[in-house]
This record gives structure tokens, C-alpha cells and sequence, in this order.
């Protein structure tokens, strides 16, 4: 059993590298998962009150010169920034945390600027500004290129894979102007892919894409779309894991949609095979709603150990927070998170101390 806190590598600015290490271990953390490389936010740090933007594709170290092909991230961190986030990873050895390093992947608004063919669509087929497309093999072959590199600057205990499914229709970060806004299905087959990659890999797997496009649009069933989709983030998913396991590093896949659009993104257990772990997100549910969604996410993770997620709220108390990670502990989680170190107001640290003795009952 494994408790983690997500953060950021401003918080290790803000607090102090040694000072946010000993914080997580003083909560009963025995991981900290930071941001390595990030999407566009503007975060409301509560314990030092102060707003900070991440520009989108932040990435918090420096790119190697070597071992990228056509692509490599473009958007680079402050050197503040960088250098705080070193001295945290070498903090979390001396706290005895294993370091974690939450890795956003395919959502870099500036190189899919630069890349416009590799773009992610959405199902009328406009080419999305945030995603890559994980069908296109210059993707696959970059997103196991950013995983080498990571492991090779860091040295994690494990990559947190963000970001390495196929897009979905609104991720949180983008604003969506809806006046009729699609809901269930419709809402999950929105965001489908139908670019000239994803045609080739359909016709690859024996299926015509004009067909398949047209019982999106006629939302006739989603069957044989969900095996296709699973078949690519395979794809990635292996190459990924392939280049940290080359480095002695574990692999999580993280998945944060309700279990209809997961699925449509290409969650499925032959997908996760190669990976060591699959972490789901549960936000804020609680209750049956947190129950329904943790089955439902497990049930595409097939035999992986599964890590919960949960977020803190103002109405989620320590007691709370606790009963919670009881339920999904009942339900099959062999780890917990708790969103996000970074973001919570002082008086919500006795929250998350509550939140890890609830995972260790003993």
C-alpha cells in the first residue's frame, strides 16, 4: 500500500524543496508525485496565497539533445523552476519518498502548433489546438522519447502517464461553449479521432473508417470503435512503458474520464498490459456515485493494480476524505492519491493525515 500526493514544482519554489518533502512524510505519504511536465491551469496555491500559470506543454526540466525525432517539447520552465524541482527529487531521497513523475503527454498545445498534420479531431473533423493524435507513429515514437528522458534526468520510482489516451471531447483545461451541450454517448463520441492515421489503423484492423465515422455520427453502437481505439493507446502505452522499463522504472497509466468516454479513449485491459499499474481519478465523488465510478474504471484496467485518486473540497473533511478511501480500498485499490498537496489551504492538512492513517487501518 502506497499513498501519494500530487504537486507541483512551483510548491517546491513557494515552500522550499526539504521543507514540502518533510511536509508529505509528516501527512504519512510515501510518495510525492510532481509535475514534470504539465497543461495549460491557473492554480490557486491556498497555503501561500498566490495564483500560478502553467503555459501549455510546461515542461519542467531541460529536453536531452539527443534521442528525439521529429518532435520535442517546445515550451520550457523558468530555470527557478527547474532547479527546484532537482532538489526535490533529491529531497525525496533523503525523506526516504519514492518520487513519482506525473508526465502530461499528449496534450501540448505548442507542438501540435508546430505539428498541425499530428493533430487530434474531434468527430466533425476539426483538428483540436491541445492533442496529439496517438494513432500517427511520430507520436508513439515521441511519447516513448519524452518517457526516456524523463527517466533519464530524474531517476523516478515510477512515470505517472497523463494524457496517453486518445483525446476526449473536454478535458477541464479547455473552455467549451455549449448551449446544447452533448451528454452521455453523444458527449463521448464527440471527441472521436477519424484523422488520416486513425483511417489507416482502421483499415489495418480490417475496418472501413467511412463506416465506422458514420455509426459515430448515427451513434449506432460503439463496439468495434472501442477495440480500435484500445489497439492504439496499446501502441503507445508498450512504447512508453518499454522506454522506462529499459531504465528500471515502473509505469502507471492514468485515467480521469467516467468510464463510457475512458473506454471510447481506448481504456481497456489489452491496452494496459505492458504497464505496471493503472491509476483512476474519482475527483470528488463519494458515496454510490464513487463506488459506480471506481467499478466501472477497474473494469477497463483489467488485472493491473489499480490506484484511486481522490480530490480534497472544503465539504470533504478529514472524517470524510477517510470514509472514502475506506470505499475504494473495499472495492479493489491497492493505492491511494490525494489531489493535491499544492492546492490545499493549511487547514486541510489534517485532512490528508486522516485520509493516509484510513488507508493503513493496522
Amino acid at each position: 500500500m502506497t499513498v501519494q500526493v500530487f504537486c507541483y514544482p512551483e510548491d517546491a519554489v513557494l515552500t522550499g524543496p526539504a521543507r514540502l518533502c518533510e511536509l508529505a512524510a509528516e501527512l504519512g505519504a510515501d510518495a510525492i508525485a510532481v509535475a514534470v511536465r504539465y497543461h495549460p491551469a491557473r492554480r490557486w496555491f491556498a497555503r501561500h496565497g498566490v495564483v500560478r500559470y502553467s503555459a501549455p506543454g510546461i515542461t519542467y526540466f531541460r529536453p536531452s539533445d539527443e534521442g528525439y525525432g521529429r518532435l520535442r517539447p517546445v515550451a520550457i520552465a523558468a530555470d527557478q523552476e527547474i532547479t527546484a524541482l532537482r532538489e526535490l527529487r533529491e529531497e525525496a531521497r533523503r525523506y526516504g519518498l519514492r518520487f513519482h513523475a506525473w508526465t502530461v503527454v499528449l496534450h501540448d498545445d505548442p507542438v501540435v502548433a508546430a505539428h498541425p498534420d499530428l493533430a487530434a479531431r474531434t468527430l466533425d473533423g476539426t483538428p483540436t489546438i491541445h492533442a496529439l493524435c496517438p494513432s500517427n507513429p511520430d507520436v508513439v515514437s515521441y511519447a516513448a522519447a519524452l518517457v526516456t528522458d524523463v527517466c533519464a534526468q530524474f531517476d523516478p520510482d515510477l512515470v505517472e502517464l497523463e494524457s496517453a489516451l486518445y483525446a476526449a471531447w473536454d478535458p477541464s483545461y479547455v473552455i467549451s461553449l455549449e448551449l446544447a451541450p452533448p451528454t452521455g454517448t453523444a458527449r463521448a463520441l464527440a471527441g472521436q479521432c477519424f484523422c488520416g492515421a486513425c483511417a489507416r489503423l482502421m483499415e489495418e484492423l480490417g475496418h472501413d473508417p467511412d463506416d465506422l465515422r458514420r455509426q459515430a455520427l448515427d451513434q449506432e453502437g460503439t463496439g468495434t470503435l472501442r477495440t480500435v481505439r484500445a489497439e492504439g493507446t496499446r501502441r503507445l502505452v508498450e512504447a512508453t512503458a518499454a522506454a522506462a522499463h529499459r531504465q528500471d522504472t515502473a509505469v502507471r497509466s492514468l485515467v480521469f474520464e467516467d468510464p463510457e468516454t475512458a473506454a471510447l479513449q481506448g481504456a481497456d485491459p489489452s491496452a494496459f498490459k505492458a504497464v505496471d499499474a493503472v491509476g483512476v481519478g474519482c475527483g470528488t465523488l463519494t458515496g454510490e456515485a464513487l463506488t459506480a465510478r471506481f467499478a466501472g474504471l477497474a473494469a477497463l484496467a483489467g488485472d493491473r493494480p489499480l490506484l484511486a485518486s481522490l480530490n480534497w473540497s472544503p465539504d470533504r473533511t478529514g472524517e470524510r476524505l477517510a470514509a472514502d478511501v475506506r470505499v475504494v480500498l473495499d472495492a479493489g485499490a491497492s493505492d491511494i492519491a490525494l489531489y493535491n498537496l499544492s492546492l490545499v489551504p493549511g487547514s486541510a492538512l489534517p485532512d490528508f493525515a486522516a485520509a493516509a492513517r484510513a488507508a493503513r487501518p493496522a
